[in-house]
């Protein structure tokens, strides 16, 4: 079963939290705060993060940096403050997902369990990080030729509609800004206006639709967009 890290300063939270898991199977290692967490992620390779926001030295948004700077596990940040901004830095230093406290610890585990099961499920092997192809569902993209196929059929793509796909479908269920997708897809500065992420989206999604594509771009507002599984 997959090892969760469980990092929150309230203790009984933090014990909570640990038996909902350990009792769904999970191996969980809780950290009370911070301190060694990115070097225990390192050395231990966990398969989740469960991360609180407002914690006694190091916060949760600098370990964040720290963690995202060397791996893509899924991370699910948590905070007692119900501000927004919260929300979208979290989004924005590369969490996947955010709760804000109260919450039940089965909607926690759910959203634990969804992240993993997308992890396994379309994480390219390492015949696809080779280049010859990542494959979500009835998509497969062909990065050495260039091709997208949907249930075995070509669909045309223009070059910006392209390099936004494989980026977005290299990073499932991983929340982008409109400035970061700038600047993965266009890859220089860029003077224009931000509105034209929204049309490439706009386009790359119908001609998604149209085929009836497994992918889907999701819109968090105020934010971003980020690539996910129809389920």
């Amino acid at each position: 079963m997959a090892h969760i890290f469980v990092v929150d300063d309230d203790s009984n939270i933090l014990q909570l939290i640990t038996e909902y898991l350990r009792k769904d199977g999970f191996t969980v290692t809780a950290f009370s705060d911070g301190s060694d967490l990115v070097e225990r992620v390192h050395t231990d390779k966990p398969d989740c993060l469960i991360l609180d926001i407002m914690m006694p030295g190091v916060n949760g948004l600098a370990l964040l940096t720290s963690i995202r700077t060397f791996t893509e596990m899924p991370i699910i940040m948590v905070s007692a403050r119900g501000e927004e901004m919260d929300r979208i830095i979290g989004l924005e230093l590369g969490c996947n997902d955010f709760l804000r406290k109260p919450f039940h610890p089965r909607e926690l585990i759910g959203r634990v369990k969804g992240m993993l099961r997308l992890v396994q499920t379309y994480r390219p092997n390492e015949e696809q990080e080779a280049g010859k192809g990542i494959r979500v569902g009835n998509l497969t993209l062909n990065e050495e030729f260039r091709l997208v196929e949907i249930d075995d059929q070509e669909i045309s793509f223009t070059s910006r509609e392209y390099e936004l796909l494989v980026f977005l479908a290299k990073h499932l269920e991983r929340p982008f800004s409109r400035e970061q997708l700038i600047q993965q897809v266009w890859k220089y500065d860029f003077m224009g206006e931000l509105r034209v992420v929204d049309d490439l989206v706009k386009r790359l999604r119908k001609k998604l639709g149209d085929a009836g594509a497994a992918l889907a771009i999701e819109t968090l507002w105020g934010f971003g967009y980020k690539a996910t599984v129809k389920g």
